[in-house]
């Protein structure tokens, strides 16, 4: 199982959320606390927004694991974002260890490309490449899943997964859900689609005989402007993977410190695998079985996940 963070609130520089924090996604990768295998080495990625340059993600990923990523320590420290999300990759068995695997994956065609200038994109399509996409889990049955999850995807979808995981698919029948909310992206399009998400990989289960199988689903997903994750599990017989929220007015890291102004305050949030400091005003555990949207505004709200039958 991997680990993952996502941030939004004022810009703050990659470095001092990637690295400062003493439990950092960089420490996780090596030795995370909340799951049974410490090491998440099968590669990592990061994805950021910035839009004064573009609406679209900028994305950094690399088979190399996060705590020998020589060139992530060079560029951290001097881009500065209000939204990102990253990802420390232990690959699934059975799925490949490859740079294409790696989360978080950007939403759309844009890398392979369509034949179609910019401009020529229409509007589903432009909200699709906005998108970010992380996942921490796995999905039983996901061979069966899967094979019948490709079936049913759309071409335009289909052709925008570029990786194998099982992951990225489901990414792909998010944005097929999602349909033309796409053209119109706001946190309640995001969680709703992502529900419905869940509701479907759940009902193609039933449908290849293996109801039984058990779905780990904490998502992740952002639109640059929301950000909506997941903290679920189906057949609930076991705990979910652990999933946190931290809130403050911001966070810095001063003289080697990390610190919070305001624990609690609106302004900037955090949503991560494992707390990446103790500071327990700041921490709230996200119970199972539930969601955390956060809107343009930062507020934020947890709030149960009732996927239909």
């Amino acid at each position: 199982m991997c680990r993952f963070v996502a941030y939004h609130g004022p810009p703050i520089r990659l470095a001092e959320l990637l690295y400062e924090p003493e439990h950092s996604l960089i420490h996780q990768s090596v030795n995370a606390q909340e799951r049974k295998e410490p090491l998440n080495g099968d590669g990592w990625g990061v994805g950021w927004y910035d839009r004064r340059v573009s609406e679209e993600p900028g994305v950094y990923r690399t088979l190399h694991p996060a705590w020998s990523d020589d060139n992530m320590r060079y560029v951290a420290p001097v881009v500065r974002t209000p939204t990102f999300l990253a990802h420390v990759r232990a690959a699934s068995p059975g799925l490949p260890v490859q740079q294409l695997n790696c989360h978080p994956f950007p939403g759309g065609r844009a890398v392979n490309g369509d034949g179609r200038a910019k401009k020529d994109v229409d509007a589903v399509e432009r909200g699709r490449r906005k998108l970010l996409f992380m996942h921490n889990g796995a999905f039983g049955a996901y061979r069966k899943v899967i094979r019948k999850l490709q079936n049913e995807l759309d071409d335009d979808v289909f052709f925008g997964v570029r990786g194998s995981t099982d992951s990225e698919h489901v990414f792909g029948a998010f944005q097929q859900v999602l349909g033309d909310r796409a053209a119109d992206l706001s946190v309640d399009a995001l969680a709703d689609a992502t529900v419905e998400t869940l509701s479907y990989i759940d009902a193609l289960k039933w449908e290849v005989g293996e109801e039984s199988a058990s779905t780990q689903a904490n998502f992740c997903v952002s639109d640059g402007e929301s950000l909506v994750a997941t903290r679920y599990r189906h057949p609930t017989d076991e705990p979910a993977q652990s999933l946190y929220v931290a809130r403050a007015r911001a966070f810095h890291c001063e003289d080697g410190e990390f610190r919070s102004e305001e624990p609690g305050e609106e302004g900037a949030v955090l949503i991560a695998s494992e707390r990446l400091w103790d500071e327990e005003s700041v921490w709230e555990k996200v119970p199972q079985n539930h969601m955390v949207k956060v809107n343009p505004a930062r507020e934020v709200s947890i709030e149960e996940i009732k996927p239909s039958p």
